[in-house]
C-alpha cells in the first residue's frame, strides 16, 4: 500500500530530524505519525505500466516496402498467368474447331462407306439369287430325266 509507505518514511525522516535520546526514539515507537502539512500528498497508487518499446521505422519502413514489392510481382505473375491463360483458351477454341472438322468428315466418310456397304450388300444378294436360279437352271436342264435317251 502507497501511502503506508509514504507515512514510514515520513517517520524515518522525523527521526533523524529530531534530537537523538533514549526514551524519545522509544516513546516514538507508542506515538502515532501523521505526515507535516507541507508534504505533499502522495500521488495515487498507479499500476506499473511497463516502458514503452522504441519503434524501429526504419525496419517498419524496410518491411512495408518489401511487401509492396512482393506484392506487385504477385501482380505481375497474375497478369501474366492471365495472359497465359487466355492463349490457352484461344488456342483449345482452334484445337476443338479443328477437331470438330475432322469428326465431322470421319462421319461422312462413314455414311459414306455404309452406303457402299449396303450397297455391296444389295448386289451380293441380288447375285446370290442369280446365282441360286443359275443353279436350279443347270441342274434342271441337265438331269438325267431331261436328257434324251441314246439311241442305239
Amino acid at each position: 500500500m502507497q501511502p503506508a509507505v509514504s507515512d514510514l518514511a515520513t517517520v524515518t525522516t522525523l527521526r533523524q530530524s529530531l534530537p537523538t535520546s533514549e526514551q524519545f526514539l522509544n516513546a516514538s515507537d507508542k506515538i502515532a505519525a501523521f505526515p507535516a502539512a507541507a508534504v505533499a500528498p502522495a500521488e495515487p497508487a498507479r499500476p506499473a505500466t511497463p516502458p514503452q518499446p522504441q519503434r524501429d521505422w526504419p525496419s517498419a519502413l524496410a518491411l512495408i516496402e518489401e511487401t509492396s514489392e512482393a506484392i506487385r510481382i504477385s501482380n505481375l505473375r497474375y497478369a501474366q498467368l492471365e495472359e497465359r491463360l487466355q492463349q490457352t483458351i484461344a488456342q483449345a477454341a482452334v484445337n476443338m474447331r479443328e477437331l470438330e472438322a475432322q469428326i465431322a468428315t470421319a462421319n461422312e466418310m462413314l455414311w459414306r462407306s455404309e452406303e457402299r456397304a449396303r450397297q455391296a450388300e444389295a448386289r451380293a444378294l441380288e447375285a446370290e439369287g442369280w446365282l441360286a436360279r443359275l443353279h436350279d437352271a443347270v441342274t434342271t436342264s441337265f438331269s438325267p430325266a431331261n436328257r434324251a435317251q441314246p439311241r442305239e
